[in-house]
């Protein structure tokens, strides 16, 4: 980060209190850090966005929330007379309880228009904190004076959240320092990552498998000669905002609108590009946490790129041998709990009776069973596999680096991933909210075009140790 630059600003403010002062402040902070994004609370959320997740993201990559208050920011009250900061649901309450919950975010108060620093006593508890954060104050009077010691504050603030730079390289680890199922994540920016282990395995499925489709073989051993570190979770839609955020990256639906994703049509009872639709509103709701969908292979790819230049370490895209390694986690049968697929319910999101309410005209068979979710659950709902990993099987496809390849005829043994072959499609594996249990198996496969994205395919880390 360059002299002078520090991570992204976010101004908490009451408009009926001090939406003047937040206009210049945010104006002068723009010009003492122009490397510097300041978000300008609400200002700063597009039309349509749901607030409290465009908050949560703009906050990921700040370094300093500054609530700004005026005469008037304790007692703004509603139409009913109600005291704005007594509702749970009032935007500043939100805003400045997420930043407290945030350890490494410096929280300034800053006092405008002759306010003083509320005390403890008159805030919601959840808000009490900040009481004891130590307050600044600017005054129209002194305004220069009174920004220029601001900025001198801000300035050593030691943030990369938002920088462009990658983050302190950590410490060289040695091989033996990476043990089996060590969780471990490089930087703020970094996801859960689990250390795989070395070992053989056979890949593809025995043609007795039920559900079992020709791709699937020939079997053969693979031999995974090195530790590799595989996410422990597919990437979040808080993790893959963050990179939007950050870098301004804009995925491919949000490219091309008009086509947007895939999603299944009720009304017509049929798959449909579905216009305006992509990772933000994929058509059901999800949070933070729920596995984001609606992104291509080339999506994946440029959050892979981000995160490699962000935190100078080898993240990719799994290959098929590796995802399908991990999936299996040292079992041979169908599934890491077995080959039963009614028990699908407690270890993966697959189609059920909750999919089924909710999408009537439903054409593929269901799980007669009901796990809880119609689309996405947020990732680690279900138990873990031996790996530790969460939701290999069900939840959303994932994208992997291979081409595909009609069968496995001449595939590598040593879990490099395949780059021969139909190049115009790249290879997803795990099944998704989407699909029957029969076809929720360690080693079913499909594969869709680089470009393609839909409402139940995201994509999960691999990271070479």
């Amino acid at each position: 980060m360059g002299e002078g630059e520090l991570g992204s600003i976010f101004i908490s403010y009451r408009r009926q209190d001090a939406a003047g002062w937040a206009g210049r402040l945010a104006a002068d902070l723009r010009r003492e850090f122009p490397q510097t994004e300041v978000f300008q609370d609400i200002a700063s959320i597009g039309i349509g966005e749901d607030f409290v997740d465009a908050m949560r993201r703009a906050l990921e990559s700040c370094a300093v929330a500054i609530v700004l208050i005026g005469p008037r920011w304790l007692d703004v009250r509603d139409d009913h007379g109600q005291r704005r900061l007594d509702d749970p649901e009032d935007w500043v309450r939100l805003e400045i309880e997420e930043s407290l919950k945030r350890p490494r975010l410096r929280v300034v108060p800053l006092l405008v228009g002759n306010a003083t620093m509320p005390k403890a006593a008159d805030l919601p508890a959840s808000l009490r904190l900040l009481a004891r954060r130590n307050a600044h104050e600017i005054s129209d009077k002194r305004w220069d004076y009174d920004l220029s010691q601001l900025v001198k504050a801000l300035k050593p603030v030691a943030a990369l959240a938002g920088g462009s730079k990658p983050d302190p390289e950590p410490p060289a680890v040695r091989a033996a320092e990476w043990p089996s199922g060590k969780v471990f994540r490089d930087g703020d920016a970094g996801p859960e990552m689990v250390v795989i282990p070395a070992g053989e395995f056979v890949m593809g499925s025995p043609k007795s498998e039920a559900g079992r489709t020709d791709d699937e073989g020939p079997q053969h051993r693979v031999r995974i000669a090195k530790p590799f570190a595989l996410g422990r979770y597919p990437v979040t839609v808080g993790e893959f905002g963050r990179f939007v955020h950050v870098s301004g990256y804009q995925t491919e639906a949000e490219r091309n609108p008009e086509q947007g994703i895939q999603a299944w049509d009720d009304s017509k009872g049929e798959w449909n590009w579905s216009k305006g639709k992509s990772w933000r509103n994929p058509g059901f709701a999800q949070d933070d946490r729920h596995p984001v969908v609606g992104v291509s292979w080339n999506d994946a790819l440029a959050y892979v790129k981000w995160l490699g230049e962000k935190t100078a370490r080898a993240y990719r895209l799994p290959s098929e041998a590796e995802w399908e390694y991990a999936a299996r986690a040292g079992t041979t049968t169908a599934r890491f709990w077995g080959d039963d697929p009614n028990q699908a319910f407690r270890y993966a999101n697959v189609a059920d009776r909750s999919l089924k309410a909710a999408h009537p005209k439903w054409p593929w068979p269901i799980h007669e069973c009901d796990d809880g979710y119609a689309e996405t659950a947020l990732v680690g709902s279900f138990e873990a596999n031996a790996f530790g990993l969460c939701d290999m099987i069900g939840n959303v496809w994932e994208w992997l680096q291979d081409c595909w390849n009609e069968t496995y005829t001449g595939a590598p043994d040593d879990g490099r991933s395949w780059e021969r072959g139909d190049c115009g499609r790249r290879v997803v594996r795990g099944g998704s909210w989407s699909v029957p249990p029969v076809l929720a198996r360690a080693a079913f496969r499909f594969r869709d075009g680089p470009g393609i994205r839909n409402d139940s395919q995201g994509f999960r880390l691999a990271r070479t140790l």
